[in-house]
């Protein structure tokens, strides 16, 4: 999307604040009209990502994109930055807008999983591709992208972060200094800057994801009605994900959307029958 398009999106959107629990400030854009929906965007992200989304919802929905802690509008993640704090975030979040319903994409979707799993007034959850890791995995890369981030060598940790969470399959076993040049040539400028920006906070993310690892066992407590989405054009161990999620989750369905990959929702990749998927799950045709 050009800069030009998504300042015109922007302008369409209402900016709100609120505060958290701890007092941190969270905010969010508001768009439309109708039952509520809160989108929770993934890691390396914020609200303006997931406007075309929302604007191709706001004609039936009240759409609700936040800024999670340590970005956009959003006061600092904070010393003791934990999943609770997203938990909280998120709480107050719905407390100010009523939305029952739920979209969460990726670190995000793992954030909304916690949400209902504790919080039972959520009517209905939308989850692309949510942050679950069903086995135990090599985390070395964790501590690699930690080093290089004190060392502020942030394409170096940007590459690890790349090659060890393998979102990008054609680039899980490529040399480092290989992915590293491609992913310079890929990502400059704004998108870059942006990207550098969140890249510390990414790495406490992650470490909650690390921490959660193997306990999706805990998600068959959910009573809440459920739509699993996954890319065609994602990894194989994304999608053997979302068959175990589905299969724990009781009330749940699983939607595969072919042409693209764990990047579906956001600006730049979201095809517009996402939109229309999500307006039957939540109950408009």
């Amino acid at each position: 999307m050009s800069n030009s398009s998504q300042i015109n999106n922007l302008n369409l959107f209402k900016e709100n604040t609120v505060s958290s629990h701890d007092g941190t400030t969270i905010g969010y854009r508001s768009v439309g009209t109708g039952p509520g929906i809160l989108i929770i965007h993934g890691a390396l992200s914020d609200s303006e990502d997931y406007t075309q989304l929302a604007n191709n919802l706001a004609q039936y929905f009240s759409v609700h994109i936040m800024d999670r802690r340590g970005r956009g509008m959003s006061g600092a993640q904070g010393k003791n930055y934990g999943i609770n704090k997203e938990l909280e975030d998120v709480q107050a979040v719905r407390n100010e807008t009523n939305a029952n319903f739920i979209v969460g994409h990726s670190y995000g979707g793992l954030v909304a999983l916690e949400v209902a799993r504790q919080e039972r007034t959520v009517e209905k959850l939308a989850l692309y591709e949510p942050g679950v890791f069903i086995y135990h995995q090599q985390w070395q890369w964790l501590s690699d992208y930690e080093v290089a981030i004190k060392r502020k060598d942030y394409r170096e940790a940007f590459a690890h972060f790349v090659r060890g969470i393998g979102h990008t399959p054609q680039l899980t076993k490529l040399p480092k200094w290989y992915v590293k040049f491609i992913l310079k040539i890929m990502i400059r400028g704004q998108s870059w800057d942006k990207k550098v920006s969140m890249l510390p906070e990414n790495l406490n993310e992650h470490r909650e994801v690390q921490r959660l690892s193997g306990t999706y066992g805990n998600y068959r407590s959910l009573e809440v009605d459920t739509l699993l989405m996954v890319g065609g054009k994602s990894s194989p161990f994304i999608k053997q994900m979302i068959q175990e999620l589905g299969r724990t989750i009781s009330e749940c369905r699983t939607l595969t959307i072919p042409n693209t990959d764990h990047f579906g929702l956001d600006n730049d990749h979201c095809p517009k029958d996402v939109a229309s998927h999500l307006r039957s799950f939540f109950a408009y045709e």
